[in-house]
């Protein structure tokens, strides 16, 4: 008796495998689809008040730190969430922190140090493929920030093409892949270059000394009368 319920069993438990081999394909998009519908129904402000909040999603140096992710700041002004580099590790970071990519507004570079930007490329994905984006994420950063787009762009272009193949249009639309490159030019006196001028919201940069490196800035973040100032890399 014993032999024969465990025979039955383990029928059960193979044709659960089979059909869920089967359906693999199925299952996987729609778990991808909670996932998004998660990612954009939970604001990153939930349960903070009104007003300027400043995240370490990343605060370690080019040596290796199983502790520490990649220089990476997240500054939510009231619900609108932006980050201010991407090192290595910090896009995890912020997921686990429950602020999605895909919930991310726009990304500022301070300057092209590799450690500061080896993250970027997944940063651009998971703002794509984590909320079914229909336009690129804008990456701000001083002239050079061009290329530094371009270049993942190109790296990730043969992945591009696999995601829409395998998850849909619906899921990754085509239009959303990657970052949108928006360089600014910074001289090397105290003149400040204006990135966004909202009547609640401002967001500048400033130039900063960090020879060899340049150019290099720092920004400043204005929401309703409280001001943050990151200042990246700098003497």
């Amino acid at each position: 008796m014993l032999k024969r319920v465990f025979l039955v069993l383990l029928g059960l438990v193979v044709l659960a495998l089979s059909t869920a081999w089967f359906l693999r394909g199925e299952i996987a998009l729609r778990v991808m689809a909670r996932t998004m519908d998660r990612n954009l129904a939970a604001t990153p402000s939930d349960g903070l008040p009104d007003g300027l909040h400043v995240a370490l999603c990343g605060s370690g140096s080019p040596m290796p730190d199983p502790t520490r992710a990649g220089p990476c700041t997240a500054v939510l002004a009231g619900n609108r969430l932006f980050v201010f580099d991407a090192g290595s590790g910090s896009v995890r970071n912020l997921t686990l922190m429950g602020m999605a990519p895909a919930r991310v507004e726009r990304v500022f570079l301070t300057h092209f140090h590799s450690d500061h930007i080896d993250g970027l490329g997944e940063l651009m994905l998971q703002h794509w493929a984590g909320g079914a984006a229909k336009t690129p994420v804008p990456v701000h950063g001083p002239t050079g920030v061009e290329t530094v787009v371009g270049g993942l762009m190109t790296a990730y272009g043969p992945d591009r093409g696999y995601r829409i193949a395998h998850h849909g249009e619906a899921v990754v639309p085509p239009s959303g892949f990657g970052g949108e490159a928006r360089p600014f030019a910074i001289g090397t006196g105290p003149a400040q270059v204006t990135l966004i001028d909202e009547p609640d919201l401002k967001i500048r940069a400033f130039p900063v000394d960090h020879a060899p490196v340049s150019p290099a800035v720092g920004y400043i973040v204005e929401y309703k009368g409280r001001k943050a100032v990151i200042s990246g890399d700098t003497d």
